[in-house]
């Protein structure tokens, strides 16, 4: 087999192994009225990754994200890395009422096998008052979690906004 052959056929299997993945994808109108979110489910310096990246990627939101401790106090009982199942009506209903905060972003992040090969990020944003989800995305490439929110984000965005 020539080599140009073997580098030719090989080149699709290579691509799609480095290529992004974005599923799972919807966001509803709501989304733009929230200027006051908290963060679940990430590390400490995941959230303020986050953060970061949403803040960047909405600028013309003015959005205040809620300080983890202050959540805790209110869901002591509840381990915030869990599933958004745990976080009931009374429970949001609660950070809404003290916090004053309109929406949760419920993340999870997966590092892949022995932190290689692809990571993924899930992201869920839930009004606080309706427990309706607003927002959803699921990122997937072997880039590092900085890269996935961004690409959460931006794709966040696109279908917010309408720009492909």
């Amino acid at each position: 087999m020539p080599v140009a052959l073997f580098v030719a056929a090989g080149l699709p299997w290579l691509a799609a192994g480095c290529a992004e993945r974005t599923t799972g994808l919807f966001t509803q109108s709501d989304l733009k009225g929230y200027t006051r979110l908290a963060v679940l489910g990430l590390t400490p310096e995941q959230e303020q990754i986050f953060m970061a990246c949403y803040i960047r990627g909405f600028p013309e939101q003015s959005t205040v994200f809620v300080e983890r401790g202050r959540l805790q106090d209110i869901i002591k009982e509840q381990d915030l890395l869990k599933p958004a199942e745990r976080l009931d009506d009374k429970t949001r209903a609660k950070i809404r009422k003290i916090l004053g905060v309109e929406a949760l972003i419920l993340c999870n992040y997966e590092e892949g096998l022995a932190g290689k090969g692809m990571k993924k990020l899930r992201v869920r944003i839930v009004d606080s008052a309706s427990g309706a989800i607003v927002g959803s995305v699921i990122t997937e490439a072997s880039g590092g979690f900085e890269s996935r929110c961004q690409q959460a984000i931006k794709s966040l965005r696109s279908d917010l906004y309408g720009r492909y």
